[in-house]
């Protein structure tokens, strides 16, 4: 195992990073300094009920900013905070509401945790968790995030590791073990709560990470601006020796290969007005929307009518598979009940999750309804999916994915395209019957 930090380079470390943070900080908005509303040493009410609005404010930064830009963190914090600024409103929201403030963030896991983190306290009838322990029992809470939420807002000397943290004990250490083993983990967490500070541990841990998130960065470090760089083994070794880099630590590690699939996608707009499209306007027809089931990826969510595949299938495949979906759920079986006016190939396009290089293909399929949309989807006792039907501008306007969102565009824009073109046509039509 790693040697630890002596007591001379832990308090150099200490005193030249907080001097660094109070100096180069940047101004985010979780980061805004209380006001002291404490007299003795006991703390009042007040001061209490600010611990818990910062631990609050801490919690939802630390979820948003996992796998996420700050700059992109920052507008979606600010609008969180202002819908929900406590956790007793947040306990009252429902999924679908969280959902819809979340979309574009991505990893929908971690706003669906916050939710039920928050009706778990809520309903408890305790203060908002104050130490490491206590808040490890609230669901999406690991141990970087207790961490977090202990040292910045209650003043917990404990320490955070994350993934800036790690580079910078990295370097700091020459560590060359890989981080993800599970001793390594063990040595970093070891390390950080050696150098905590016990006067300012949540300033602190913030320090260590800002550092690795704006000058001990992944490839391009800026050793010459690094407060502690007189105790980087990482800058010693390679200033000694041409063959080693800074940047060699932590070693790099093969990232999982991503797995492909595909998915068709069809957008169903439903009208109850003539068959004619050329005759419907926006106001007498709707797109169809369903639900994603309560746990898996994207759980809870709302998409257009899709079906996933492992490999890769054809125009003819595709469609019957999205018809044999529309049949079995939604009853939508033409020409029985409905007709279909148009069917076309919209486009496709490549999304990536995290783990995932999926090919979407996006078709639109515009149906008539022969007996009204007061029929449509009879209950004969069993609902296979949640769903609803929503005008253009309500689409427009729901917290859908990146993806779904994507999706809706590229229809949009296919139809504009589209009544463009009619539009040409037809007034050429007009100038030829005219001469």
């Amino acid at each position: 195992m790693e040697d630890l930090f002596s007591e001379g380079d832990t308090h150099k470390i200490r005193a030249s990073l907080l001097d660094w943070y109070d100096e180069n900080q940047r101004d985010l908005p979780w980061r805004r300094r209380r006001t002291t509303t404490k007299s003795g040493n006991d703390k009042d009410v007040k001061e209490e009920e600010e611990d818990e609005k910062r631990a609050y404010g801490v919690w939802v930064s630390e979820v948003m900013l996992q796998q996420t830009r700050v700059q992109t963190v920052i507008d979606y914090y600010n609008r969180w905070m202002q819908k929900w600024p406590t956790l007793q409103h947040l306990s009252q929201a429902s999924l679908e509401e969280v959902n819809e403030m979340w979309a574009g963030l991505g990893y929908y896991r971690r706003a669906r945790f916050l939710l039920e983190g928050a009706k778990m306290i809520v309903a408890g009838g305790s203060e908002f968790p104050n130490t490491v322990s206590a808040l490890r029992k609230v669901p999406g809470i690991g141990d970087y995030t207790a961490g977090a939420i202990a040292s910045i807002a209650f003043k917990q000397v404990v320490p955070v590791v994350d993934g800036n943290v790690v580079r910078v004990l990295a370097r700091l250490k020459a560590i060359s073990a890989n981080p993800k083993d599970r001793l390594t983990v063990k040595n970093f967490w070891k390390l950080a709560a050696q150098l905590v500070d016990p006067l300012r541990p949540g300033d602190f841990n913030q320090s260590l990470m800002e550092l690795g998130a704006t000058l001990c960065t992944p490839l391009n470090p800026n050793c010459t601006s690094c407060p502690v760089s007189s105790q980087c083994r990482a800058l010693c070794n390679s200033r000694n020796d041409e063959s080693v880099m800074v940047t060699d630590y932590p070693m790099k590690v093969v990232k999982a290969k991503q797995r492909n699939d595909f998915s068709t996608v069809c957008v169903v707009e439903i009208s109850a007005a003539s068959g004619d499209r050329s005759q419907q306007s926006k106001f007498d027809s709707r797109f169809l929307l369903v639900k994603r089931p309560d746990e898996g990826l994207l759980a809870g969510l709302w998409e257009f009518p899709c079906v996933t595949l492992d490999e890769e299938a054809d125009l003819s495949m595709r469609r019957k598979l999205i018809d044999k979906l529309l049949k079995k759920s939604f009853r939508l079986d033409p020409p029985k009940n409905c007709s279909i006016i148009s069917r076309e190939l919209v486009g496709e396009f490549v999304h990536v999750f995290s783990h995932i290089r999926r090919k979407i293909y996006v078709e639109l399929l515009a149906l008539h309804l022969k007996g009204g949309m007061h029929d449509l989807f009879k209950d004969d006792g069993v609902k296979t999916m949640e769903w609803k039907l929503l005008h253009s501008e309500s689409v427009s306007s729901m917290g859908l994915t990146s993806a779904v969102r994507k999706v809706y565009s590229m229809v949009q824009k296919f139809k504009q395209d589209g009544s463009s073109s009619n539009s040409i046509r037809s007034r050429k039509k007009l100038k030829c019957s005219q001469t």
